[in-house]
């Protein structure tokens, strides 16, 4: 066979195989037959003429084409199968990677739910405790309650209790008096003989001592002293007997009784309306000045202080002293609602002194009204006289 035969042969058997691998039956049919006539060509090409050689050669042809055919239909039968199991194979594989995405897909919606459910959670987690801190910080005794929640109310009620004691102990004092409203004694020099042995054993001063009247008392003047008023004292002390000696003087001296029977004439119906007269208008500085006596009475009830002196001590809070200190302290850590609180305290604390001043002023009104009342008796008697000229002038022209 010629070299260009055999090259002719190789290229069939090429094209035989890639038309099988296309899968192109026609193109396998049109290779074979190509492939049959180049053979067969080759053939003819090696043996000219007729005769056994011939023959050999056209049974070689055909067996080599059954043979070549048979390799064909065998190779493309394990191709398609090769390929089918490949494309299903390849459609499985899509279809896993389907399956695949899908759960993918569901994982990252779930994975988002379950971020955006734990930022919802963190959120409301931050939130609550938030609320927690500004409810502890707000309602803390320490942080939003001002300075000494209760101890702060437990003075307050302490303090508007003594100031509410103190009418009562005004009260008493007076009638203790001997010259108390409605009071008469039985003996106005004896009532003023006790007046000075009390002042001789308890009040008298240096110069009666030099004198020789009497020996120098606990409290040197002290019937005569009004600044002892303002100044707090024990109840049973020597310096209450002298404020209470002080207000006596300050009354005056006492009423003298008259037995019933002076009562009924005109002229002890004239002594009980002047004493009632006297008593309406000298009751009222009575009271005054026993109201700033018992302001500043000391008592064991309230830890040995006077309502005056626990008021000191409750301003001071404020405004001087340790409390002030630990006061000032302690607002430095106060939340904005502790702020408002003890503001709110502050506030309640001066309306209640505000209200105590109304009470001081309506005393120094009813006062001032007493002492205009007081200044029309010496004007009274002026007037009686003009109007006994007036009667008697009319009366005298009526008889003409």
């Amino acid at each position: 066979m010629r070299k260009r035969d055999r090259h002719a042969v190789k290229r069939h058997f090429v094209q035989t195989a890639l038309a099988t691998m296309l899968g192109s039956k026609r193109a396998m049919a049109v290779t074979a037959i190509a492939g049959t006539v180049l053979v067969s060509g080759a053939a003819y090409g090696a043996l000219y003429g007729g005769g056994p050689a011939e023959a050999w050669t056209i049974a070689m042809i055909s067996a080599l084409t059954s043979a070549v055919v048979a390799q064909l239909a065998a190779f493309q039968a394990l191709f398609m199968a090769q390929s089918q199991l490949r494309f299903e194979q390849l459609i499985s594989a899509v279809a896993v990677a389907t399956k695949q995405e899908g759960v993918s897909a569901n994982q990252v919606v779930d994975a988002t739910r379950n971020a955006g459910q734990t930022l919802v959670n963190a959120v409301r987690a931050q939130r609550v405790n938030d609320a927690t801190v500004k409810a502890y910080l707000d309602y803390s005794p320490t942080t939003g309650q001002g300075y000494d929640a209760c101890g702060t109310i437990v003075r307050n009620r302490t303090l508007d209790k003594a100031f509410d004691d103190a009418p009562a102990s005004a009260r008493k004092l007076v009638s203790q008096l001997d010259a108390a409203p409605g009071r008469l004694v039985d003996s106005r020099g004896q009532a003023m003989a006790n007046r000075l042995n009390t002042h001789r054993e308890k009040f008298c001063t240096p110069s009666e001592a030099s004198a020789g009247l009497c020996s120098v008392g606990s409290v040197p003047g002290g019937d005569t002293n009004a600044g002892l008023l303002f100044s707090g004292v024990d109840a049973d002390s020597d310096e209450a007997l002298a404020r209470k000696a002080f207000i006596q003087n300050v009354i005056g001296d006492p009423d003298e009784k008259i037995t019933p029977d002076a009562g009924k004439t005109p002229a002890g119906q004239a002594y009980l309306f002047e004493k009632n007269r006297k008593d309406s208008l000298l009751s009222i500085p009575a009271y005054s000045l026993a109201m700033i006596d018992a302001n500043n009475t000391r008592s064991e009830e309230f830890q040995g202080k006077s309502p005056n002196e626990m008021m000191k001590l409750r301003v001071n809070q404020y405004f001087g002293g340790k409390e002030a200190q630990q006061w000032s302290s302690s607002m430095a850590a106060q939340t904005p609602r502790g702020l408002i609180v003890e503001a709110t305290k502050m506030a309640g604390l001066e309306v209640w002194m505000r209200h105590k001043q109304y009470e001081q002023g309506q005393r120094l009104e009813a006062n001032l009204a007493a002492l205009v009342l007081s200044s029309t008796q010496e004007m009274q008697a002026d007037v009686d006289r003009k109007h006994q000229a007036v009667l008697k002038q009319t009366a005298a022209q009526a008889v003409k």
